[in-house]
């Protein structure tokens, strides 16, 4: 499918995106040159001093930044490195490119993720004794996610301040959201239960009722908060529930979807291979990991996962709250709508027929 920045593009605009990994590359679309500006430096390589960086030379949290760490293994380090996004962002506002260095078009549409306040909802950071996430039920952050919240807020203000400076702030719509949240948000809930199969095990072998051995005839899965399971033999798939069903504690409870259940909300694994044969989702709390390094996860279908911000901002709207259900898919129409261009030349928009999102005036009839 075709992307926002690609109908962007196409229309006359500059546009621009900065992200987490250069598999992020696929905002540019079928065209694939959708993007004029992309900046995507790779979150899990070792963390290195950043001169460009204040404050990132040397890194503020050097015990986290060993050949066996990532910048997401601190705290401390994961600001700096969203704070080479951030300065892209900043350069953009100036009319430059991403790294400051050649004048460019301000972007059409341009923005960036942050990852600070995904690390500091779930991160066990044992070298420091801190650990990130809620302090209790009501969604209290603790200490170290307290200050990645800070630390986002301020960048957030940095960009409305140079918008200003830029004479561009009357003019823009800000758009806050999240890809996703993390589950569980209560602390008292987190169970892990070791999702991966041992290195000497072979594919076509999982962990069964009675150890390794024939159980699900599995080809690949990805086990965060839930567990997708694609299989060697698709026939095997009725045999396979049962089999989950009947030994609950293997996948902590919850739900198990396969065949109706799956067809309902996914295309037909039978005839799409993207589609996973099952998918588990457990009750709130279970993440599928052996270690201790995270008190939260994501990707399944808890409350917790799908239920995030979404803030629209104009210095010229009225603050108001909207409280019917929306979804985080409707932003991209929404972002044409308000470039005044035609929300179906996304042709997900056309399959799907994603409305934009309510209560603004621009998408008003």
């Amino acid at each position: 499918m075709n992307t926002i920045f690609n109908v962007v593009k196409n229309a006359g605009g500059y546009t621009a995106w900065s992200d987490k990994h250069p598999s992020y590359d696929f905002t540019n679309g079928p065209s694939g040159d959708g993007v004029d500006d992309l900046w995507s430096p790779e979150i899990n390589s070792i963390p290195v001093a950043l001169p460009q960086v204040p404050g990132c030379k040397p890194l503020p949290d050097p015990g986290a930044a060993t050949a066996d760490n990532a910048w997401t293994d601190s705290f401390q380090n994961i600001q700096c490195y969203d704070t080479l996004k951030v300065q892209a962002v900043l350069n953009w506002i100036d009319g430059k490119t991403h790294d400051g260095g050649t004048a460019a078009p301000v972007p059409s549409v341009f923005g960036m993720n942050f990852q600070a306040v995904s690390v500091g909802q779930k991160l066990v950071e044992k070298s420091l004794n801190a650990t990130g996430g809620y302090s209790d039920a009501l969604g209290t952050p603790s200490d170290g996610l307290f200050s990645e919240i800070q630390y986002v807020d301020d960048a957030i203000g940095k960009f409305v301040a140079e918008l200003k400076k830029q004479g561009l702030y009357d003019s823009t719509l800000i758009i806050i959201s999240a890809k996703h949240g993390q589950s569980a948000i209560d602390p008292n809930r987190v169970l892990r239960i070791p999702g991966d199969v041992p290195t000497d095990v072979s594919p076509s072998q999982v962990i069964s009722p009675s150890g390794v051995g024939p159980g699900l005839p599995v080809a690949q899965t990805i086990e965060d908060d839930a567990s997708l399971i694609w299989l060697t033999d698709q026939s095997q798939t009725a045999a396979d529930v049962k089999m989950l069903s009947e030994n609950e504690s293997l996948f902590g409870g919850g739900e198990i979807f396969a065949g109706p259940s799956l067809d309902l909300q996914f295309n037909n694994p039978l005839t799409d291979s993207r589609t996973p044969d099952i998918i588990v989702s457990p009750n709130i709390g279970v993440v599928y990991t052996g270690g201790t390094k995270k008190v939260s996860e994501h990707g399944g279908f808890a409350y917790d996962d799908r239920n995030v911000l979404l803030i629209v901002s104009n210095p010229r709207y009225k603050a108001s709250t909207f409280v019917d259900q929306v979804e985080t898919r409707q932003i991209a129409p929404t972002i044409l709508k308000a470039l005044g261009l035609n929300p179906s030349e996304l042709q997900a928009v056309q399959i799907e027929h994603t409305e934009t999102l309510p209560g603004l005036p621009f998408t008003q009839k």
